[in-house]
């Protein structure tokens, strides 16, 4: 594993190599980017190439540092991440994080530290943190790892270098399932599709009947009436077996999946009410259905039911309750939909 492992992230990889060849590195980066994309991967690659014992713009993959960092095993590198079963970054390990970086390297000019899912930080933890980028260690390499900077608070931004990762290709993903987890050329080719760029969401899909599940999502959809409201909501719970979590962040990673495949069959609704061939269709077995159920809606109401939809996604990351965010979910889109046909 080197850069050269990292997929579809070539603008990141020069950025860094060219920080790496100008002694440029930045004091504390943000790294943004859906789930999935390789910001985790990429950091200790970053790392193995900042700490490799054979300078240059990459890792050798060899020599001993590099081997220790591939095994969660070097001095001056750290990960900090939320807790099992927490959904927060509490301030604990925040001061943990001072303590790390009070003390000089003990095998190199630079300490790094990577805190995945900082945005998930509570107040507490995010004033602890402010506090260490106000006045950095010379030494401190801090990688914030993120899913949304509107999650991160404008004051730690502001310290922070900024950088975007893209979702990977199809083709790319599609590559891993085939040749990492061994599924077949066509399921892998559907979940590539439909997994957005991100391999974490693909594997995820692969192990959960996703497609099965999809499938009758979009059915059920393009039947659903206005009276649907609430058997509607306990139909998906019992089809996503939602009530056999015990453990609340599974149900939120199962609800999540939920609504992103609202997501895509309302989106694929748009895309056939504006005709647009360019746009890929995610569900193209219903092509002529979704065509034919978005003739009897508008532009604005299926942009309104998709930030309904995106807005659930917003409250379901803020400890809404599960339940009545599905059930208000739906009802708001039925509402929306009958609406339109009355006032057809």
């Amino acid at each position: 594993m080197s850069f050269k492992s990292v997929a579809c992230q070539e603008r990141v990889v020069e950025l860094f190599q060219n920080a790496i060849r100008n002694n440029h590195l930045a004091h504390a980066y943000i790294f943004a980017g859906q789930e999935g994309v390789g910001k985790t991967s990429f950091s200790r690659e970053l790392a193995k190439a900042i700490f490799c014992k054979h300078p240059g713009l990459d890792a050798c993959d060899t020599c001993n540092n590099c081997q220790r960092i591939a095994s969660d095993n070097f001095s001056d590198l750290f990960f900090i991440l939320p807790e099992k079963n927490s959904r927060v970054i509490k301030i604990e390990q925040l001061k943990y994080f001072q303590d790390i970086l009070k003390v000089k390297p003990l095998e190199s000019k630079y300490k790094m530290v990577i805190i995945q899912s900082a945005d998930k930080m509570n107040e507490e933890a995010s004033n602890c943190l402010l506090k260490t980028l106000e006045e950095p260690p010379s030494y401190a390499i801090i990688i914030l790892i993120v899913t949304s900077l509107e999650s991160v608070r404008e004051t730690v931004r502001s310290r922070c270098q900024i950088v975007r990762f893209s979702p990977l290709s199809v083709a790319v993903v599609k590559n891993i399932l085939v040749n990492q987890f061994k599924l077949d050329n066509k399921q892998a080719e559907r979940l590539a599709f439909i997994s957005n760029g991100s391999i974490e969401r693909a594997t995820l899909l692969s192990g959960t009947h996703a497609l099965e599940k999809k499938n009758w999502l979009v059915d059920r959809l393009l039947k659903l009436e206005i009276n649907d409201n609430l058997t509607f909501s306990k139909e998906l719970f019992n089809e996503w077996h939602i009530q056999d979590l015990d453990i609340l962040e599974e149900k939120r990673s199962h609800v999540k999946e939920l609504l992103f495949s609202f997501l895509m069959y309302y989106r694929d609704l748009l895309a056939c009410k504006i005709g647009n061939d360019k746009l890929p269709i995610y569900h193209t077995d219903w092509r002529d259905a979704l065509a034919a159920r978005s003739r009897l809606l508008s532009e604005d109401v299926l942009f309104r039911i998709l930030n309904t939809i995106k807005t659930s996604l917003e409250y379901l990351d803020y400890n809404a309750n599960i339940t009545l965010l599905l059930e208000n979910m739906i009802t708001k889109i039925l509402h929306l939909q009958c609406d339109q046909r009355m006032s057809s």
